[in-house]
C-alpha cells in the first residue's frame, strides 16, 4: 500500500499510494471513476460506483483487519469490538456511567477539580456492580441470540432480574406477555 523506496518521488514522507495508483496496479481502474459517490452502502446495481466502493469490494479489503486491531494483537492481546450503538452489550459503558454520574456529584468544574475526580470516579465503581453490569450484558446478548428484539429483551429483562438465566418459555410467547 506504500511506494518502493528507491520511488522517485522523494517528497512523499511514507509514500502511501492512492486509490487511483491502487486500482490500476490491479487493472480496475475506469475513466470517469470518481473517489467517492457519496452512498455509504454499495450499489447492487453498480458495485463500480466509484473508487472507494471498487476497493471495498475486493478480497484483501475485506479481510484486512483495523490498524488498531493489528497493533494490539501484534502485542500478544486479544481485541473484542463490540457492536456500534448497541451500549447495553458492552458493560464498560454502564462501568463508565456510574463513574460520571460519582464525578458530577463531586465535581468542582474546574480543570484541577476534574483532574482530581476523575480517577475518585473510576475507583468509586465496585468491583461487585462491574460484573452486574457484565452478567447484565451477557442477558441481553442471550436474549438477541434467541432473537427477541430490543423491546422485547428490555422487557424480558425487567421482568426476571432475580433470575441468573432468561426462562426458557418467555421466548415462545413473548408477544403476548408484552401486550
Amino acid at each position: 500500500m506504500v511506494f518502493p523506496d528507491d520511488y522517485p518521488y522523494e517528497k512523499l514522507c511514507e509514500k502511501p499510494k492512492g486509490m487511483k495508483v491502487i486500482l490500476q496496479e490491479r487493472g480496475l481502474w475506469g475513466s470517469g471513476l470518481k473517489g467517492f459517490c457519496g452512498n455509504k452502502e454499495i450499489s447492487l446495481e453498480n458495485p463500480r460506483c466509484c473508487a472507494r466502493h471498487v476497493l471495498a469490494t475486493q478480497e484483501d479489503f475485506l479481510n484486512q483487519k483495523p490498524i488498531l486491531q493489528e497493533i494490539i494483537e501484534g502485542l500478544g492481546h486479544k481485541v473484542i469490538f463490540y457492536p456500534k450503538f448497541h451500549c447495553e452489550l458492552n458493560y464498560i459503558e454502564m462501568y463508565w456511567g456510574a463513574a460520571k454520574r460519582y464525578a458530577r456529584q463531586h465535581c468542582t468544574y474546574t480543570w484541577k477539580g476534574l483532574q482530581e475526580t476523575v480517577p475518585q470516579a473510576l475507583d468509586s465503581v465496585p468491583l461487585s456492580h462491574i460484573r452486574k453490569y457484565a452478567q447484565k450484558s451477557a442477558k441481553f446478548m442471550e436474549c438477541y441470540r434467541k432473537g427477541l428484539t430490543g423491546v422485547q429483551a428490555d422487557y424480558v429483562l425487567k421482568k426476571y432480574k432475580s433470575h441468573r438465566a432468561v426462562p426458557d418459555f418467555i421466548f415462545e410467547n413473548i408477544d403476548e406477555l408484552i401486550k
